[in-house]
């Protein structure tokens, strides 16, 4: 039975990548490949589905089609940049034989490459979905194809460094979606696809859960910092992510849980105080709870992967999301 059918049964089905079964994502995962590479298998068409903690880019360098993000259809066409942030839920219909590049990354990385950014413009993942027309042979489009191109050729190759390169790509292409998207507040183009109240209801509550995670807020009082009741909130984070609000502020705890057992040598205890967890053992159920192992034997399971020093993706990624291969598929 193939991947799709296995999990068509779920209300907003949730792959690896689109037609493989659901994982949860290593820390530092990163993944590149063509858009035919994956679209042809499925006719061009991507149905609405989720990826739980990955954020794709896109950059369509010929053709175009649709992109759906919380049942607002919005078209594109080459050159084209569109950003999906993670957890919501997503699909496309793509024209057959468009071209450009595919890129994953996990939160995880991506929240890494990001704490590395002095701006703050930098640091501040894309909360929305976004697709912009690109002007064929403009600056950012060129800026954006060189981008894509290197962390293409690095994920491709195993040269010395390759983990650092990919990084310092990925950051050349943060810094270009932020000037685009400055541009394009400054002038008259429209920030991104078409949004809805549920999407923009949403992009106010990630930076919240960012600033007030560690805090343990209730869902109550997040709904009320919003102006919006609980369940409204409740109600515009499953439509668009098939999460809970609480749900959503756990995935950002075990996030910072995890960067902090890979890079930093902090002990079991004060990563829970930190986190905002008084009871050290509670912070133990909480992880291996949603985990699946301790914090410990998390912590073992990534022994050398970390760099506490840069704040960004260090070190080797084979074996820890990064396709030793360099083929289509980590998997």
């Amino acid at each position: 039975m193939s991947a799709q059918l296995a999990h068509s049964a779920e209300p907003i089905p949730r792959y690896w990548l689109y037609g493989e079964p659901p994982a949860v994502p290593e820390l530092r995962f990163v993944h590149i490949e063509t858009i035919p590479e994956r679209m042809r298998l499925y006719n061009w068409e991507v149905r609405p589905h989720r990826h739980d903690g990955l954020s794709h880019a896109l950059l369509v360098t010929g053709g175009g089609g649709w992109l759906t993000a919380d049942g607002v259809e919005t078209a594109f066409r080459a050159p084209a940049l569109i950003v999906v942030p993670a957890q919501v839920v997503h699909g496309f219909r793509f024209d057959a034989g468009t071209d450009g590049h595919v890129l994953t990354m996990s939160e995880g990385f991506l929240a890494g490459v990001l704490a590395a950014a002095p701006e703050a413009e930098l640091r501040e993942a894309p909360p929305l979905p976004l697709a912009w027309d690109l002007e064929e042979g403009s600056d950012e489009a060129a800026a954006l194809s060189h981008a894509f191109a290197a962390i293409r050729g690095e994920f491709r190759a195993h040269h010395v460094g390759r983990a650092s390169a990919i990084s310092a790509h990925v950051m050349l292409l943060l810094v270009a979606v932020a000037r685009l998207k400055a541009g394009r507040r400054d002038g008259a183009g429209r920030d991104g696809p078409g949004q809805s109240p549920d999407l923009r209801l949403l992009a106010r509550l990630r930076p919240m859960i960012d600033e007030r995670f560690s805090q343990h807020w209730p869902v109550e009082r997040y709904a009320a910092a919003l102006g919006v009741t609980p369940g409204r909130l409740n109600a515009a984070c499953r439509r668009v992510t098939g999460l809970s609000t609480l749900q959503l502020v756990h995935a950002r705890l075990m996030l910072e849980a995890k960067r902090s057992l890979i890079y930093t040598s902090h002990g079991m205890a004060e990563i829970g105080y930190a986190l905002g967890f008084e009871d050290p053992a509670y912070f133990s159920r909480f992880f291996t709870k949603r985990e699946g192992r301790s914090p410990q034997a998390f912590r073992r399971a990534h022994a050398g992967d970390g760099h506490e020093a840069t704040g960004a993706a260090g070190g080797s990624l084979d074996g820890n999301g990064l396709d030793r291969t360099g083929g289509v598929s980590p998997q």
